[in-house]
């Protein structure tokens, strides 16, 4: 008959800049999606996307709840809601993974590591009845409350990989709401920096999909607006290019965001020469967004945790995207041990200077499981054990050159620097200057549709103020919007997608930033934070 599974992925807690940002991790979906392959009810939960139904999860034969450091709490609070109605739970994702014994105080079972056959494997065994011990990767309690750590599992190969189905998206309540679809090509990553727990979870070994099976998952999900959730989607530029030439020559190019490497750009790190061919490939398959993980703007931060690259390289990088036509999202990190109290505020006059797009500056976060973690442990200078503070977003360390307070302060202070209101009216203009003849072309043809809208949103019945997602796959918050906002909303649905691109185009890096310098206000604002604050100012 098979068993009903329900797995859980909860939300971050308080305010961070991934609130509004409607994309699940697809671990727990492609969980679901090969159980649902062997005969079992299954069902995720993302409670970005939707509430957490705890009746659908009490009456479940087995729950999985998976989530990263700051979501952690939020599982093991429910791991023991459900433990306590005896509910069997299991445990995974990267967190668990090196945190077991804790992790076993909420629920029987933890997976670690590379999850996916392990899952398989306990599920067959819960449905048997057959004993545990031999199923690696998994570390568990017997009856009598005695843990046991089986044996670790080998990571998948690259025969395995190239087996695992697509994710269903659909298996996942309130999948409807993404604007943005997810997919991965490729697990691992070969570089090996001290602060990444990716080489910890997935090693430095990489295995990658085939070009057919990427471009059947890309037909499937039928997007104009795609995420590739690829810690680095240009391992290998050979393999990446000829994906993208797939991509263009079977039609399949929606508009997509991925993370990449400065060094992305640049034919080969010896010669420092760019690789405008491989750019010009990129921007032709739909890349409207380069995620590139600058780090730093301090040589000697970079080479201290084994960036393997240099400020020279991001200086060139922000220029070779932008003579392509693909926005920078450029993403720093302060507070390792060369950074003082200025530093923060150099780093978003350093993006600025650049001209790059959109901005995030977290602050050192040392995972479980990283060299980093295992290193600031041992020259005790961890200061916080709240696991919900470890989302980028909250000093947790003494710096060496800093106090925590001002490691915090700063971190906020260059966030807002770059997101300033001049900064985005500024972003605003030159953008519709640039575009000016379209932008009027627009507004000509639906400045009808817009008075109608307004007629109806002030004088006809409202609609439900159910929120929805924009295209930006950012929550609209309908419920809150305005009528000549909803009225505009409406209108914004009617565009065909040329139109939307062109006004995309002119004021996307404005809208951005504006939705930037929200969150970082919302974040300054809330409880949670301000109460962090309060112990990092009694520490100094």
């Amino acid at each position: 008959m098979g068993l009903r599974i329900r797995f859980v992925e909860p939300r971050p807690p308080g305010h961070t800049i991934y609130d509004h940002v409607l994309l699940p991790r697809l671990g727990l979906p492609l969980m679901a999606t090969m159980l649902a392959e062997r005969g079992h009810d299954t069902g995720v939960f993302c409670e970005l996307l939707a509430p957490i139904d705890l009746g659908e999860c009490l009456a479940a034969d087995l729950v999985g709840i998976s989530g990263t450091t700051a979501t952690q709490p939020a599982g093991y609070a429910l791991a023991d809601e459900l433990s306590a109605a005896g509910v069997p739970v299991v445990l995974g994702g990267p967190h668990v993974s090196f945190c077991v014994e804790e992790a076993l105080e909420h629920a029987p079972y933890v997976v670690r590591g590379e999850g996916q056959q392990t899952i398989l494997e306990l599920v067959g065994a819960l449905e048997r009845g057959m004993p545990l011990g031999m199923i690696a990767g998994l570390s568990w309690r017997d009856g009598e409350g005695e843990a046991h750590r089986n044996p670790a599992r080998a990571r998948c190969s690259q025969t395995e990989f190239e087996r695992l189905p697509i994710p269903d998206l659909s298996l996942i309540e309130g999948h409807e709401r993404m604007g943005v679809k997810p997919t991965m090509t490729q697990w691992g990553c070969p570089f090996d920096c001290e602060f990444c727990s990716v080489t910890a979870q997935f090693s430095r070994v990489v295995r990658h999909r085939r070009t057919e099976q990427i471009l059947a998952e890309l037909a499937g999900l039928a997007t104009d607006l795609l995420f590739f959730y690829d810690d680095n989607f240009v391992v290998n530029k050979r393999r990446t290019a000829e994906l993208l030439r797939a991509m263009v020559q079977a039609g399949l190019t929606p508009t997509f965001d991925a993370q990449m490497r400065a060094d992305t750009v640049l034919r080969s790190r010896a010669s420092h020469e760019i690789d405008h061919e491989f750019l010009a490939l990129l921007r032709q398959a739909g890349c409207r967004t380069a995620m590139v993980g600058f780090e730093s703007i301090s040589e000697e931060n970079l080479a201290s945790i084994g960036k393997r690259t240099s400020v020279a390289v991001s200086e060139q990088a922000v220029r070779a995207f932008h003579s392509h036509g693909i926005a920078v999202h450029g993403m720093f990190v302060v507070g390792f041990d060369c950074d003082d109290a200025s530093s923060a505020q150099a780093t978003a006059a350093f993006a600025r200077r650049l001209g790059i797009d959109t901005f995030q500056l977290m602050m050192v976060t040392p995972g479980p499981g990283t060299r980093l973690w295992e290193r600031l442990q041992s020259e005790g200078r961890l200061i916080e054990a709240d696991w919900t503070l470890f989302d980028g977003h909250h000093a947790l360390l003494r710096p060496e050159r800093m106090t925590p307070l001002e490691l915090q302060l700063s971190a906020l202070d260059g966030m807002r620097r770059f997101y300033s209101r001049s900064a985005i009216a500024g972003s605003a203009l030159r953008g519709v200057l640039r575009h000016l003849p379209e932008l009027l072309g627009i507004a000509t043809r639906h400045t009808g549709a817009l008075a109608r809208s307004l007629g109806r949103e002030a004088f006809g019945p409202r609609e439900s103020d159910t929120a929805t997602p924009d295209a930006t796959g950012l929550d609209a918050g309908a419920s809150s919007t305005p009528v000549f906002g909803r009225a505009l909303a409406r209108v914004m649905s009617s565009l065909s997608r040329d139109e939307r691109a062109r006004l995309e185009a002119a004021l996307g890096v404005a809208a951005l930033r504006l939705y930037g310098r929200r969150r970082v206000d919302e974040f300054w604002d809330q409880d949670h934070s301000r109460s962090h604050i309060a112990r990092l100012a009694a520490l100094t």
